[in-house]
């Protein structure tokens, strides 16, 4: 029944990539890529049905077709990272070690999601669209994050929420990661919208993700949720309402969270007592090695799913033999291992340039109602790249679409805010040359009927 619905309302979407226009497209990528609402099916004629291929063949023809739209990206420094980001993931799985049938799957994805993200970004050339991509987005991870808090409610915390099984928010840290990082974005919207029926139902949405969150029983996401508090108040225009909401919060999951839950937030401070933990740093640390192995181009995509041979290249150190697949669980370390120090250096510049893009909007709009969107927009912008940041160190998401959504939100916010001032100086110029000019000893000069 699900299956059938699900085909229902993509088919019914999808002739409006034509009348609408292929960012259109975007948008129901973005709802595909996050939400995965296809993985939910499970056996079904319908699970067989490939709608991301599907929605990217149809946008991108009509991109390429399509009049009166941006052809090229903006030129800028985001541009030149995601292709140099692009260029180099292919570089690195020509050589990579790991399995090649899984090397080539997780290149095609990754590819794709770039070329999308890339062509997102080119397509955002107004306030309207960010904002519909934004809302999209919340709305895809927020409907993980609402059904995860419903069932904690009704379970007492008792169980562990996951995401759709088979893809990047499946595992239940994974899910925790992209929770944190859309948090932020619901509080925008909810700045954003005035309106009583809008308003209630986000906070609403707002408490169920906090939930959500929370009972991943990830410690990672528990940590993400600290540092993306602290960074929230330091943000919050209203330091005293938000610190007393963060303060309720923490005392209400705590007072009421079971015991196995509690026992496991525990562990964060005797992880070297954890087996879990201790397998992240085993596999963090053969992950360095590796890079000094092969410090230019790593070990590619999936690297340590292939135990033989990196136990082959590992084997003049005193690292321990790998038994068993296994993935990196931290995006700095699942750079370094799949794409040597050259690849971490991208992403870290990917990283930072997101941060100095927010940072620009916060800057440059101080003080100015006309753009108190883009201020709250860069201040929430950084709030979601501090919680992706502690979240995924502790998850395998360097490639997670929902981090390369935040860039890009970053990245196209500033260019249309630039383009703003931009038309206000010139305009301001044009006011100015037409001004009356003061002669000295007669006054101003009258202004010409002409």
């Amino acid at each position: 029944m699900r299956g059938l619905a699900l085909a229902i309302i993509f088919f019914s979407l999808l002739p409006f990539i034509f009348i609408k226009g292929p960012f259109f497209g975007i948008l129901m990528w973005f709802w595909l890529a996050l939400m995965s609402p296809q993985e939910a099916i499970w056996d079904s004629i319908f699970a067989q049905i490939p709608y991301a291929l599907i929605v990217a063949v149809a946008t991108l023809m009509w991109f390429a077709i399509a009049r009166g739209e941006p052809k090229i990206p903006p030129w800028s420094k985001t541009t030149a990272l995601l292709i140099l980001l692009m260029l180099w993931i292919t570089v690195t799985s020509a050589f990579a070690i790991g399995p090649k049938d899984q090397v080539y799957d997780k290149w095609l994805l990754a590819e794709k999601m770039l070329l999308m993200t890339i062509i997102a970004y080119t397509l955002i050339n107004s306030r309207d669209r960010l904002l519909q991509l934004i809302v999209v987005c919340v709305l895809s991870v927020g409907f993980w994050g609402f059904k995860g808090g419903v069932i904690a409610i009704l379970t007492g915390g008792g169980m562990r929420i996951y995401g759709p099984e088979y893809t990047m928010i499946g595992d239940n840290n994974d899910l925790g990661v992209a929770l944190t990082t859309i948090l932020p974005l619901i509080f925008y919207l909810r700045q954003q919208y005035r309106n009583f029926a809008v308003k209630w139902p986000v906070s609403i949405l707002i408490g169920l993700t906090i939930l959500g969150d929370v009972f991943t029983y990830s410690r990672g996401a528990l940590v993400a949720l600290s540092a993306m508090g602290s960074v929230l108040w330091l943000r919050s225009r209203n330091k005293v309402l938000m610190l007393i909401l963060i303060v309720l919060s923490a005392v209400g999951v705590w007072t009421l969270a079971p015991t196995a839950w509690i026992d496991r937030m525990m562990t964060i401070e005797t992880y070297n007592e954890d087996a879990s933990a201790e397998s992240r740093l085993d596999m963090w640390h053969r992950a360095w090695m590796l890079a000094k192995m092969r410090p230019i181009v790593g070990g590619g995509f999936h690297w340590s799913y292939n135990p033989s041979v990196v136990n082959e290249v590992l084997a003049n150190t005193d690292e321990p033999k790998l038994t068993m697949p296994r993935a990196a669980h931290s995006i700095w370390f699942e750079m370094l291992g799949d794409h040597g120090f050259v690849g971490l250096a991208l992403f870290i510049t990917i990283l930072g340039s997101a941060f100095i893009d927010a940072q620009w909007l916060i800057r440059n709009t101080r003080r100015d109602p006309g753009l108190a969107w883009a201020n709250n927009l860069g201040r929430m912008l950084q709030v979601s790249l501090v919680g992706y940041c502690a979240g995924a160190s502790f998850a395998t998401q360097a490639m997670y679409d929902g981090f390369y959504a935040i860039v890009i939100m970053a990245a196209a916010a500033r260019h249309l805010v630039a383009a703003e001032l931009r038309n206000r100086k010139v305009a301001a110029g044009s006011v100015r040359n037409f001004a009356p000019i003061a002669r000295p000893g007669r006054g101003l000069a009258p202004q010409s009927s002409g």
